[in-house]
């Protein structure tokens, strides 16, 4: 049987108020163009389709293409809900999905309720998949609880209780058949690429990668951005998200994972690299050192700038390097501190001034002269 894992899409992502639209376009045809070419079993996309819990309706297109593009007779299509996903709104989609060969599963909820479904391959080979979307603290801790123990508390009592949710899905599994199980969390350990959710990271959402079982031929996880594979006791995965989303992740790969795998035996994960979406890259020096070094493509740019502040230079880098720099930042030439602050007492505006111009490594004679015009309005008006 062979799958293909994807996940963190995040459909809607705009990149420093960019649209990244026609690269999710791009991306998600060459992932259906992957499942058809390598003839999938299953896809599985483990959650965060969309980057925000009210995407625009030119997000639900390209999601709903994209589903609609991977599910064809013969291929099952299983997805969970992530933590930027609005799960409350994607289950209404679910009598569509269902209709066209796609599972949708937006809550944690028994074997027999959705949680575990059970396919049989075209060539035979049974297949069992466990799907547990992301779970909230306040959707498994209890608000008593909450008041009543301490943080460290609460890390343990979720943890515990994702572990057990694990454990009663993965009683479905079976010897005969290829175990999958498709998670949208934070396993302890795992190396952000910087696009993440800060408060969904953090120790109270972490759970141990003891909890995912032997029984599981296959561990699809979605949630953070860098590909890795997490140690454990059986075959367990990121993917990443499909494109660069964020500056933290410029020096990643990004891909889907192609799995083939028996009953009985560990899967066999293969990364299948991405072409599509334009990369994001950062570079840092005077104008004139990023004038030679700054490659002339379609990248996305953060460009640091070591000169001292002076008006309009933020523009003269844009004017410079075009619309491919979403990001501006002007730091002091070669690391220097600033000075240290003296008193104010007895010292003249035009001094203060100074010192403030000094203090933010602005040198920018035509600010001074702004100063000097606006402070003899002023006193003339008195």
């Amino acid at each position: 049987m062979r799958l293909v894992h994807t996940s963190d899409w995040h459909v809607g992502k705009p990149i420093r108020g960019r649209s990244r639209a026609s690269e999710h376009r791009a991306v998600l045809a060459e992932i259906a163009g992957v499942v058809d070419e390598v003839d999938a079993d299953l896809v599985v996309v483990a959650g965060d389709l969309f980057d925000s819990a009210a995407p625009a309706p030119e997000s639900d297109e390209i999601v709903i293409d994209a589903l609609l593009r991977f599910a064809r007779p013969g291929r099952a299509v299983m997805v969970v809900t992530g933590n930027h996903d609005n799960a409350r709104r994607l289950r209404t989609l679910r009598p569509m999905f269902d209709r066209c060969g796609v599972t949708l599963v937006t809550g944690a909820v028994p074997a027999a309720a959705g949680g575990v479904h059970q396919f049989t391959t075209v060539t035979g080979c049974p297949v069992t998949v466990a799907m547990l979307p992301f779970v909230s603290q306040r959707g498994i801790v209890r608000a008593e609880q909450l008041m009543h123990s301490a943080a460290f508390e609460h890390a343990q009592l979720y943890a515990q209780r994702l572990h057990a949710l694990i454990e009663l899905l993965a009683q479905s599994f079976t010897a005969d058949a290829v175990n999958v199980l498709a998670a949208h969390a934070y396993v302890a350990g795992g190396a952000t690429g910087g696009g993440e959710r800060a408060a969904h990271l953090v120790e109270e959402y972490a759970i141990s990668s003891q909890s995912f079982p032997v029984t599981a031929s296959y561990v699809a996880l979605g949630h953070l951005h860098r590909p890795q594979q997490v140690a454990g006791a059986t075959a367990m995965h990121y993917c990443g998200s499909p494109l660069q989303l964020d500056f933290g992740e410029t020096s990643d790969v990004k891909q889907v994972n192609i799995v083939d795998c028996e009953p009985g035996l560990p899967a066999r994960v293969t990364p299948h690299a991405l072409r599509s979406g334009r990369p994001l890259r950062s570079f840092t020096g005077t104008l004139d050192e990023l004038a030679a070094t700054v490659v002339d493509d379609d990248a996305w740019l953060r460009l640091i700038v070591r000169e001292p502040h002076r008006a309009g230079l933020g523009d003269d880098v844009r004017s410079r390097f075009g619309d491919r720099v979403v990001e501006v930042r002007i730091e002091p030439p070669d690391g220097r501190t600033a000075p240290v602050r003296v008193a104010r007492l007895g010292r003249t505006p035009h001094e203060l001034f100074d010192e403030y111009l000094a203090m933010q490594r602005v040198e920018d004679p035509a600010i001074v002269a702004l100063f000097a015009e606006l402070l003899e309005h002023l006193d003339g008006g008195q």
